[in-house]
């Protein structure tokens, strides 16, 4: 596996995890990280977060999902040294949101773009293809 690799599977574990530390997570984002979340069945507007908004949207997570897992179906190395991502996430509501009702499954298909600088991700653009609810 290479090292690039190796940052974003370690960045996809701490999110799996719902780990809120920022020290973790300072080990593979850098600190001027821009992650950014296409509209989809969940956010209807580009959402851009920062470092700190990233961590703030996990602990969101923690409130509302139990058991997230991501599998990783596959990875491409671009030349230019992007990583594409392809994954199916799933999650279990632990509260009633909207339309979703506590102990629902929620499950999408990701793509997810990342760019690394200083072997840290720098940029993650994320296409979520979330199934019907």
């Amino acid at each position: 596996m290479s090292e690039q690799l190796q940052i974003i599977t370690t960045f996809l574990s701490l999110s799996e995890s719902l780990e809120t530390g920022a020290e973790a997570y300072a080990q593979v984002l850098h600190q001027d990280v821009e992650q950014i979340e296409y509209p989809n069945l969940l956010n209807r507007t580009v959402q851009r977060r920062s470092f700190m908004e990233i961590l703030d949207n996990i602990r969101a997570g923690r409130e509302l999902l139990v058991n997230p897992h991501f599998e990783m179906h596959r990875a491409h190395s671009c030349p230019d040294g992007t990583i594409v991502v392809e994954a199916h996430w799933h999650a279990t509501l632990t509260h009633d949101i909207g339309p979703l009702v506590r102990g629902q499954q929620l499950a999408a298909q990701f793509c997810m773009v990342f760019e690394l600088k200083d072997n840290k991700i720098i940029q993650q653009r994320t296409y979520n293809c979330f199934d019907p609810f």
